[in-house]
């Protein structure tokens, strides 16, 4: 793994692995954005890419500075991200406080398919059902819990409803609710889009409260490391399914093992617009969506019986990819420390 320092502003870009002809991953912005969770986020992706039998591996990039300097700085990060983006170095795709517009100047000369942007967080719901899917054996009357409820939910409430599940509990910044009866999909929808995190009422409950939630599934992601062991002792659902990289900690995943809850790799269940990136041109919003549910459904039958949880054999089952093209592994698996 390789830290490559920016010159003309102070930022940097995380390359996973040095030898790959090609490396994808987010740019995040911020005053002080750590490496240690960039380099996080480049392992998780390299998995995600191996998982698909792509030669490619995982990036990650920052910029940092304080607000009122920001377009200054991210436009001068763009400008300096240009060679290697026409190199295949490293494309960049947009993350926290970074906007498509920002990265505009660069996807010219990106030779990724257009159709996933735009379509991110449909293309993680669609990947998420799948895998909840797999999980229980189907949706239909299941019981949902979502921690870290935000706008990028949307896409997977509409596709949990679609599916006849169900959503009963779900956390915010501000807090976590319940309903047992589950609440109406669109009255949900209107309502965070009009209250935003504030929709889950004064007094609301700590937001830790939604990991112990009565619920068939639980869907994580609101930030790396989202699930410590701690937390995990609390969870009841059958089956743990990311949103987001990286949301359970090694800790976390040995006492899920232990209490035979079904912790399922973020790298595959976020292969959406992994695949939309290399899709074939023409290829619509639908058929990627279609594509996504049908490798994340078939890669987790392919692990589901692994002695050691789907996780660790959808591990196992990436290392035996880029074994095929490189002469040592990455060190360190794709979990929050």
């Amino acid at each position: 793994m390789r830290t490559q320092k920016l010159t003309t502003v102070n930022g940097f870009v995380v390359l996973d692995l040095d030898d790959a002809p090609m490396a994808t991953g987010i740019v995040r912005h911020g005053e002080k954005v750590l490496v240690g969770g960039a380099q996080d986020l480049a392992r998780s992706l390299t998995y995600g890419w191996a998982s698909l039998g792509r030669q490619i591996g995982g990036a990650s990039g920052a910029v940092n500075s304080l607000p009122d300097e920001r377009a200054e700085a991210v436009a001068g990060f763009v400008a300096e991200l240009g060679p290697m983006v026409a190199a295949g170095t490293f494309l960049p795709d947009a993350g926290k406080g970074i906007g498509e517009a920002d990265l505009a100047p660069l996807r010219d000369a990106d030779p990724r398919n257009p159709v996933r942007l735009g379509a991110e967080d449909h293309l993680v719901a669609a990947g998420a059902v799948a895998a909840a899917a797999r999980a229980l054996g189907g949706l239909e009357g299941a019981t949902v819990a979502i921690e870290g409820f935000g706008a990028a939910s949307l896409p997977l409430l509409a596709a949990l409803t679609e599916r006849g599940a169900k959503v009963v509990a779900l956390s915010t910044l501000k807090g976590s609710a319940t309903n047992a009866d589950g609440w109406d999909p669109v009255g949900l929808a209107e309502q965070w889009r009009a209250e935003k995190a504030g929709l889950v009422g004064e007094g609301a409950a700590p937001g830790f409260k939604v990991l112990g939630a009565s619920a068939d599934v639980l869907f994580t992601g609101s930030k790396i490391g989202a699930i410590d062991h701690k937390g995990a002792a609390f969870v009841t659902a059958k089956a743990v399914v990311p949103t987001a990289p990286l949301p359970i900690t090694a800790k976390a995943l040995a006492t899920f093992r232990k209490a035979g809850v079904l912790a399922l790799p973020d790298f595959v269940v976020l292969a959406g617009p992994l695949l939309a990136a290399f899709a074939a041109d023409g290829a619509t919003r639908d058929a990627v969506l279609t594509e996504t549910a049908g490798t994340v459904d078939a890669i987790l039958a392919e692990v589901a019986g692994h002695p050691d949880g789907p996780l660790l054999g959808a591990c196992l089952r990436a290392e035996a990819f880029l074994r095929t093209w490189r002469d040592a592994l990455p060190f360190g698996r794709p979990l929050a420390a």
